[in-house]
């Protein structure tokens, strides 16, 4: 009778070792998986590519990473600095717009006027203000 047992048990055993596996692996949640760890508030020099991912599921901000033309190398920049707040902005109106990312890389020189592209925003600005003053009695 015993050794019946532990036959049964000795044939179950690697079953139970299998459930236990897939279940730890399957639905497994690893939180903070950002790619960009260290900001920078600014970055100088010419841009050659830019990608935003917006906060989510896997990082709880958003990310801007551009592409610096001498170095090739990818540098994350700072969400809530004026040039990360700028390329977002110009991100969302290009892609709102289905305009080419690479407008939003081009630096501007001092006393440049606007392009139609960051004086887009301003205009859907002006015209949701407009758009409320005179919803108003």
């Amino acid at each position: 009778m015993n050794s019946v047992i532990s036959v049964c048990l000795l044939a179950t055993l690697p079953l139970y070792c299998l459930l236990l596996t897939v279940g730890k692996g399957e639905g497994q949640f690893v939180p903070g998986r950002c790619e960009c760890y260290d900001t920078k508030t600014t970055v100088r020099g010419p841009l050659s590519d830019l990608k935003v991912t917006f906060k989510g599921v896997t990082c709880s901000t958003d990310q801007i990473i551009v592409v610096v033309k001498r170095t090739s190398e990818p540098v994350c920049v700072n969400p809530k600095g004026p040039q990360g707040k700028q390329l977002l902005h110009c991100w969302k109106i290009t892609r709102a717009n289905g305009l080419d990312k690479k407008r939003c890389l081009r630096q501007r020189r001092q006393g440049e006027p606007r392009t139609e592209t960051e004086n887009s925003g301003d205009n859907l600005k002006r015209a949701k203000e407009e758009g409320q003053q005179q919803s108003l009695p």
